[in-house]
């Protein structure tokens, strides 16, 4: 019996912080960002969503590499807004694409630092973060922000 009340008090704790950090999540900004000096400084969100599909890979000359932050809220909210699927709708596109024409999932990163870093030494890049993890804007540029509701 005892351990079934601390199961649920372990459960009721992990629901309440998770809670938090969603209400948290909810009041930041996601932005896209992408290499100052590559190609990608003018593109619209119709082609953000092309390039995660994996439908543009060159632009400019220039292989594309974009980046997905891991999975949870922020990963979550960039394919609800953008590419327009959830998590799972998204690996079953990527698992079909691959399956029928090959290819290459984007990349994945758990950390904004690296992804930051990642954009701004690549061209080719392009990754999301969140608005307050731009300490520094040298190297990179914000091409489209997500607002949160």
């Amino acid at each position: 019996m005892k351990k079934h009340i601390l199961t649920i008090i372990f459960l009721s704790s992990f629901v309440a912080l998770w809670t938090i950090f969603a209400a948290n999540l909810s009041a930041e900004e996601i932005v896209i960002i992408v290499n100052e000096e590559g190609p990608l400084t003018q593109i619209s969100e119709a082609e953000i969503k092309e390039i995660y599909l994996g439908n543009i890979k060159f632009m400019g000359g220039v292989a594309i590499a974009p980046l997905h932050y891991s999975e949870g809220p922020v990963k979550d909210v960039f394919l609800a807004s953008i590419v327009k699927m959830n998590s799972k709708e998204y690996r079953l596109y990527w698992t079909k694409k691959i399956f029928q024409e090959g290819g290459h999932v984007p990349a994945v990163q758990n950390s904004f630092q690296l992804i930051v870093s990642f954009v701004s030494k690549n061209k080719g890049a392009i990754g999301y973060v969140l608005r307050t993890e731009l300490t520094d804007m040298k190297g990179i540029k914000v091409v489209a922000t997500i607002q949160r509701p």
